[in-house]
Order: C-alpha cells, then sequence, then structure tokens
C-alpha cells in the first residue's frame, strides 16, 4: 500500500475552490461544470480523491 501525498494549503484551497464553483454550475451551466470536470480529469489521482471527498461533502450540503 502506497501513502498518498499530504496536499499543501495551496491545493487545498484551489480544489476548494473549484469544489464549489462545481456545486454551483451542477443545475446552470453546463459548459462550466465540463471544463471542471476536464480539469480534474487530468490531475494526479491523490488530488482527484481530495476533489471528490469535498464535492461530495458540499453537494450534501446543497
Amino acid at each position: 500500500m502506497t501513502t498518498q501525498p499530504q496536499l499543501t494549503e495551496a491545493q487545498k484551497s484551489a480544489i476548494e475552490e473549484m469544489v464549489i464553483n462545481r456545486v454551483n454550475a451542477m443545475n446552470s451551466d453546463a459548459v462550466l461544470c465540463e471544463a471542471i470536470d476536464n480539469k480534474v480529469h487530468s490531475m494526479e489521482e491523490h488530488l482527484k480523491a481530495y476533489f471528490h471527498e469535498r464535492f461530495h461533502f458540499h453537494s450534501n450540503k446543497a
């Protein structure tokens, strides 16, 4: 089992902003959602995992 690298505060902050934008745009802007999804798709696995964790958290609050 490999350990995931620790995320920097800058990475966490950038992902948090993307998550909030993605949650806010889910029902209103397909182009923005697709752009965010494409950016997430190109991320390293540990960044994707953090994005999905935060997305789940915020989408349950929305």
